[in-house]
C-alpha cells in the first residue's frame, strides 16, 4: 500500500504547484458554473464551459491517470446540474474527483456524506425553478467544506513528519528522475 503523501511534497514536470493548483481550480469552477448557466438561449456557456473544465482538471498538480479518469465523471456531473436542484448530488460526484486527483487517503471520502446528506435535503425543500440558484449555492458550499474536511482527515489520520529531499514514493518508481513524469 502507497502511504499518503500531499501533492506539494511531490516533484511536478512543469510549474509551480501553488500555481497549478489554483489555475487548474479556478479554471473548473467557472467552466462549471458557465455549464450551470448554459440554457436554451445560452448554449455558448456550454461551448465555453466543458474545454475550461477539461484544462482545469488537466492542470491541477497529480498523477496524470487521476487527472484522465475524473474527466468524464465531472462533464457528466456538471452537465447533469443542468436539471436543476433535484440533481444537486452531482456535487458530490464533483468532491469525489476532487479527492481522487488530489490524492486524498480513503478516510478523506468520509467528507463526501455531507455533501451526499444535503443534496437530499435540497431536493425535498426547493421546489421551484426560481429557487435553483439557493440549491447551487448550498450544494457548492457543501462540496467547499467536504473538501476541506477531506484535507483534515487526511493530516488527522498520520500526522507529517519531514520528509528528506531525496526521498521516493513508491507510487512512481525508485528514482528521483521517475518523480519528473508527473
Amino acid at each position: 500500500m502507497t502511504p499518503w503523501t500531499a501533492p506539494s511534497a511531490r516533484r511536478h514536470r512543469w510549474g509551480d504547484y501553488r500555481a497549478r493548483c489554483v489555475t487548474g481550480l479556478t479554471l473548473v469552477v467557472l467552466g462549471v458554473l458557465a455549464t450551470i448557466f448554459t440554457s436554451t438561449y445560452s448554449l455558448l456557456f456550454l461551448a465555453v464551459g466543458v474545454p475550461l473544465q477539461v484544462v482545469g482538471w488537466l492542470v491541477l498538480p497529480g498523477a496524470l491517470w487521476r487527472r484522465l479518469t475524473v474527466l468524464v465523471p465531472a462533464l457528466l456531473s456538471s452537465i447533469l446540474l443542468l436539471g436543476g436542484a433535484d440533481f444537486n448530488g452531482a456535487f458530490a460526484a464533483l468532491l469525489a474527483c476532487w479527492l481522487l486527483v488530489r490524492h486524498r487517503p480513503w478516510s478523506g471520502y468520509l467528507a463526501l456524506i455531507p455533501s451526499i446528506v444535503m443534496s437530499f435535503l435540497i431536493k425535498e425543500t426547493l421546489t421551484d425553478y426560481e429557487q435553483n440558484w439557493v440549491g447551487y449555492l448550498l450544494g457548492f458550499s457543501t462540496a467547499v467544506a467536504g473538501a476541506w474536511l477531506a484535507w483534515w482527515l487526511a493530516g488527522w489520520r498520520r500526522p507529517r513528519r519531514p520528509r528528506s529531499p531525496h526521498a521516493v514514493d513508491s507510487e512512481y518508481g525508485g528514482s528521483p528522475a521517475d518523480l519528473n513524469r508527473i
